[in-house]
C-alpha cells in the first residue's frame, strides 16, 4: 500500500489537515536565548568556576570546578549566532596547566558554551556551593581533584552486590560451615590474628597521628599500604 490517501476523494477531505501538518513540520524550533553578562548578574572582572572533567596524561580522570575570571566582551563571534554576546574568560593556572584564555557565550544561569567546544559546560559564581543535580541512576563515584569520594553506604551496597544480598557475616558463616573442623579452627584463628594485628596497628600508628581538621585522625591509603606490608613481613618471618 502506498503512502497518502488510498482513494482520490480522500485527498480533498484531508488536504487542509495535511497542509497544516506540513506547515508544522517546517517550523524550526525556537532558538535558545543567549544571555548578556548583565542578565546573568555578572560584571567584567567577576570570578567564576567552570566544571571540567579533567583527563591527565597519567592517573585517573577527575572533576574540577576551575576558577576563572570573566575578563569582558570579546571580539570573537558565535558561528551560529553572530549577534550573540561573546565574552573572554581567563582560566587560572593549576598544576601542569598554564593560565588559558577562551571565548564563551552564556547559555543560561548555570551553563555556558566555549566556542572551541561542542558541549555546554556548567558554571557558577566563585564561592557558590551550587552544583548540578546528578541524573537518576547515575551510580558513578564522585571524583573531586583526583580523589574518589566513597561513603560507608556505598561500601555497604557494593558488599551486598558482591555477596548476592547476604551480609559479610552470613557469607562467612556459610563458607565456614563447608570446612572440616580442623580447617575451620585454623581459619578462625587466622581471622582472630588478623583482627588483633589490625587493632594494634591502628592504635599505634593512626592513634598517634595528629587530629585532622579538628576531628579524629583519618586512616589514609598510606596507612593501609603500611599495614599490608607489615602483615606480609610478619608472614615471611614466621
Amino acid at each position: 500500500m502506498t503512502d497518502g490517501p488510498a482513494l482520490p476523494w480522500a485527498a480533498g477531505e484531508n488536504a487542509e489537515a495535511v497542509a497544516q501538518q506540513e506547515a508544522t513540520d517546517d517550523v524550526a524550533p525556537a532558538p535558545r536565548s543567549i544571555l548578556r553578562m548583565e542578565e546573568a548578574g555578572l560584571t567584567a572582572g567577576a570570578r567564576l568556576e567552570v566544571k571540567w572533567n579533567v583527563e591527565p596524561d597519567e592517573g585517573e580522570a577527575y572533576t574540577r570546578w576551575w576558577g576563572a575570571t570573566l575578563v569582558g566582551p570579546s571580539t570573537e563571534k558565535h558561528p551560529d549566532h553572530p549577534d550573540a554576546s561573546v565574552y573572554e574568560l581567563a582560566y587560572d593556572a593549576h598544576d601542569d596547566f598554564d593560565q588559558e584564555k577562551s571565548h564563551v557565550v552564556l547559555m543560561g544561569e548555570h551553563s555556558l558554551l566555549q566556542l572551541d567546544q561542542t558541549e555546554e559546560l556548567t558554571w557558577r559564581r566563585e564561592g557558590d556551593e551550587w552544583d548540578e543535580v546528578p541524573e537518576d541512576g547515575d551510580d558513578e563515584e564522585e571524583v573531586v581533584d583526583g580523589e574518589a569520594v566513597v561513603t560507608m553506604e556505598d561500601l555497604a551496597e557494593e558488599e551486598k552486590e558482591l555477596l548476592g544480598g547476604k551480609t559479610l557475616e552470613e557469607a562467612e558463616s556459610e563458607a565456614m560451615s563447608t570446612l572440616e573442623p580442623a580447617k575451620r579452627i585454623a581459619v578462625a584463628a587466622g581471622f582472630r590474628d588478623f583482627a588483633d594485628n589490625l587493632v594494634s596497628f591502628l592504635h599505634d600508628v593512626v592513634g598517634s597521628a595528629p587530629e585532622s581538621d579538628g576531628g579524629p585522625p583519618t586512616v589514609t591509603a598510606e596507612h593501609v599500604q603500611a599495614f599490608v606490608e607489615h602483615m606480609a613481613k610478619k608472614q615471611r618471618t614466621r
